[in-house]
């Protein structure tokens, strides 16, 4: 390839790549939640010697030496003040805004026995010198001489729940591994290429990747990584694209062919036309994408707030019928106080807040790592239902690239014995070289393969769904279906028919090529007219009218510490007018749609002002009325799908060889010569994927536009038995309806403009799954996404998003159960406040735990 070929307008220069460093930094992902880890590890730190050395005095007799008491009141102090400090302050919060949380308990319990404590102490009794304190695990219902004081369950209490909350911390942030790891997959640096217009010299310059614009030229050596998205323009390889997709086997990579940000050159050294850069790029579109699953809420989660937000309440006053039962009872103050107290601070739900996004935020991580993404939580709930799989054919279950099988040539073709297979061949690769349909791909790539040079064509004419013309200098020649040219008066032998007729049992497709040596004479042609490539049609999305959102943002919440954080969160967001916010407890964000503009520092104001820190992390425009993206388009108009390896870009733009339209008549003079089969291979995993989605109980079906015969023959290798064929992309929807009305709940996978309306269609009831390999808009209404092209992975799709359900309802039931158990045991004075606490912390962490379990799903 000559310099020429690899200029562009677009002039980089050193200082124009280094400006653009200046802009803000992307928040870390989990930052919020390690700096909040940290705070509690230094709480923790100090509050732990103290509340271990008050415990060890109040319940060690023999250690109990003069004035002792005092020594563990005087230790309690910054422990139940600063060590407790982040539970005060949210029970504050919370309580100035006229709502309570989970850290209302804690608090409340934690003064009422400081409280208690130092009334024994300086009026009760308990302060006098030389006074013991016998241990006591399990309150009693007598005390002798005097009131017993509660510093050390005071202190352990916060030493406890400090003590969780940290383990929870760090777990939430191990959590989150999955997409920091994605987020850092991106290459760091970037070998930027100038080209000088007037000499064509290149010149190299290493400049931050996150500094490349569109349109900038930049190489890529042997093992690094690619920058950018972008289009090859020199040099062949293959890229290792197992961190994006999880295939281990590299990709061939060849001139013309779209290449993905953070993947790994293998061998050659390519030169790279960046299309898409920034937040544009398919790596940062794919971080967006998994942290707003994390940052949504599962029905089931909501269910769990809602239970939390009432919860507390009621755990007040039971906790005030328990102090009033106990005094009524006769069981004496100190046992009525003990109860009471101990009923506050084992009731506190925070394994309930945590059982959810703890698992949600581990599944789409996982995922995510298996090449899977998963669009919003809701989605998850959706999984354990889905009992039918509607499978699109081509591109899905298949290769969806076209391959030349055989030519089939007529004996005496054309009455000249001239006309070999070769040359038949190379008549019909230069009329379909102007064509897009993939079996002209097919055709013109098998030409290619076999080294055949192909004729100029001068004048050319495409027949949708029938077949094409084109004028050469041997004269006109047609390539279509056997029916079309014979309604032209083209005579076709039976033995090309028969050609066909088995091509077509068999699952191929297949053209015949006609020569039609007067077909100069008798088309008429309109000189400099250029064929108009056909706009695809528009996509009709099923679904109510409904007011469309402006925008979707991520916003980092800190000071969170329970559900009803996140309820309140959610209460102040959604007073605004067109503002709908889904905040998570486990990622510490919010998923904020809009319907009615809003500034970032607005939404931003109304959080900070209940008690909270938010930033916004993240902003997506929604399209434009007339379907384009409101901002972050490529320049060149790229639209981000891969050229399949193997075609030729830009075919019928050669040189010398622009072409005119051409007039068919009615009647034309020529005779078939060759049957050309083109065939779609079926994927390698695809048997295996139906294998899995049988073992999961879901029912795979075919459903595809192609004939009976094709859909048949490729539903045999891959063990599908119910297919339905013929069916256009109207019906396709209309097939998703009627399953869907027969209560069936349908998954749909597919990559195409043509399956988008099925997968909307089915994300109404069900899921719509794309392949990652597939349309842009195809992708945008699924609800998730299989970044490889393995239909396995719609199976392991599903396996983790059950596991994770799974996950969800084990979490809930521990915390539920925990908390059905140690309830009552409070009540009944059976409980020691600071049991109580230690309990509590080790149910959430459990919860945690079992929620990191899903790091090894596959």
């Amino acid at each position: 390839m000559s310099t020429d070929s690899v200029t562009h307008d677009h002039t980089a220069t050193a200082s124009s790549h280094g400006a653009s460093q200046a802009s803000a930094p992307t928040p870390q992902v989990g930052e919020g939640t390690r700096a909040h880890a940290a705070d509690l590890r230094r709480r923790l730190i100090i509050s732990a010697p103290l509340g271990i050395l008050a415990m060890l005095l109040s319940m060690v007799p023999a250690w109990q030496f003069t004035g002792w008491q005092w020594v563990v009141a005087a230790a309690s102090i910054p422990v139940v003040t600063w060590g407790a400090w982040p539970f005060h302050r949210a029970a504050f919060a919370a309580g100035r805004h006229g709502s309570t949380t989970m850290d209302t308990l804690v608090s409340l319990g934690v003064i009422s026995s400081t409280l208690w404590s130092w009334w024994a102490l300086l009026w009760g009794g308990a302060g006098m010198l030389g006074m013991r304190m016998q241990m006591s695990l399990i309150p009693r219902a007598a005390h002798a001489g005097h009131a017993e004081i509660y510093f050390e369950g005071a202190c352990m209490i916060v030493v406890f729940l400090l003590t969780g909350r940290y383990l929870e911390a760090r777990a939430r942030y191990r959590a989150g591994d999955a997409l920091r790891s994605l987020l850092r997959m991106g290459a760091k640096e970037a070998t930027l290429v100038t080209v000088d217009p007037a000499t064509g010299e290149r010149s190299e310059q290493v400049v931050p990747a996150s500094s490349l614009q569109v349109g900038d030229l930049f190489a890529v050596r042997p093992g690094e990584k690619v920058a950018t998205d972008g289009i090859i323009v020199e040099g062949s390889s293959a890229l290792d694209t197992s961190l994006l997709t999880g295939e281990s086997v590299p990709v061939d990579a060849a001139p013309g062919d779209a290449v993905t940000g953070a993947t790994v050159n293998t061998w050659g050294s390519l030169l790279v036309r960046a299309t898409r850069v920034g937040s544009d790029t398919t790596l940062a579109q794919i971080g967006r994408m998994v942290a707003e699953a994390q940052a949504g809420k599962a029905p089931v989660q909501r269910l769990a707030d809602q239970i939390s937000g009432v919860f507390v309440p009621i755990v007040i006053v039971v906790s005030l019928l328990t102090l009033g039962g106990w005094l009524l009872a006769g069981g004496g103050v100190q046992a009525a106080f003990t109860a009471a107290v101990a009923v506050l601070v084992v009731a506190c739900p925070c394994a309930l807040g945590l059982a959810t996004p703890t698992a949600i935020l581990v599944g789409s991580g996982r995922a995510s790592q298996l090449g899977i993404l998963i669009k919003n939580a809701e989605i998850l709930e959706q999984t354990r239902s889905i009992d039918t799989m509607l499978l699109d054919k081509t591109g899905t279950v298949t290769t969806g690239v076209m391959s030349l099988e055989s030519v089939a040539v007529a004996p005496g073709a054309g009455g000249s014995p001239e006309v070999d297979e070769a040359s038949a061949l190379s008549l019909a690769a230069s009329v379909e070289s102007l064509s897009e349909h993939p079996v002209a791909r097919a055709i013109t790539s098998g030409a290619a393969d076999r080294g055949l040079s192909l004729e100029p064509v001068t004048a050319f004419a495409n027949q949708p769904g029938l077949g094409v013309v084109g004028l050469t200098a041997r004269g006109g020649v047609l390539v279509g279906r056997p029916s079309w040219l014979a309604s032209l008066g083209i005579d076709v032998p039976a033995s090309l028919l028969d050609a066909v007729r088995e091509a077509e049992a068999s699952g191929a497709s297949a053209v015949v090529a006609a020569l039609a040596p007067n077909l100069g004479s008798a088309a008429t042609s309109t000189p400099a007219a250029v064929a108009t490539p056909e706009a695809p049609a528009s996509v009709a999305l099923p679904g109510p009218d409904a007011e469309l959102p402006l925008a979707t943002l991520t916003m980092s919440v800190g000071g969170m510490t329970c559900a009803s954080c996140v309820r309140r969160v959610e209460h102040k967001l959604g007073k605004l007018d067109g503002v709908k916010a889904e905040v998570n407890l486990a990622t510490e964000s919010a998923r904020i749609t809009l319907t009615t503009p809003h500034t970032d520092e607005e939404l931003e104001a109304v959080v900070n002002a209940a008690g909270y820190t938010g930033t916004i992390t993240s902003r997506s425009e929604a399209a434009t009325a007339d379907g384009a993206p409101a901002s972050g388009d490529s320049a060149t108009g790229d639209t981000g799908t891969p050229t399949q390896p193997g075609t030729i870009s830009g075919a019928g733009e050669r040189e010398g060889a622009t072409a005119s339209s051409l007039v068919i008549p009615e009647r034309v003079e020529g005779s078939a010569i060759a049957a050309l089969v083109v065939r779609d291979t079926v994927k390698e995993s695809s048997a295996d994927a139906i294998a899995q989605l049988r073992e999961l109980g879901i029912e795979p079906i075919l459903l595809t536009g192609d004939n009976e015969a094709a859909a048949r023959h490729v539903a045999d290798q891959v063990g599908i038995d119910r297919v339905i064929a013929g069916v256009l992309p109207d019906g396709k929807r209309d097939t998703v309806t009627s399953l869907q009305a027969e209560g069936r709940t349908v998954a749909m996978v597919g990559d195409g403009v043509n399956d988008a309306a099925a997968l909307a269609q089915a994300s109404t009831k069900g899921l719509g799954i794309a392949m990652g390999s597939g349309t842009d808009v195809a992708i945008e209404v699924a609800d998730m996404t299989l970044m490889n092209s393995s239909l396995t992975s719609a199976a392991t799709a599903i396996r983790v998003s059950r596991r994770t359900l799974r996950i969800i309802k084990e979490n809930l039931f521990w915390a539920f159960f925990y908390n059905v158990l140690m309830v009552p045991l409070a009540i009944a004075g059976l409980l020691s406040p600071m049991l109580a606490s230690a309990a509590m912390a080790c149910s959430s962490v459990f919860v945690v735990l079992n929620s990191l379990r899903l790091r090894t799903a596959k």
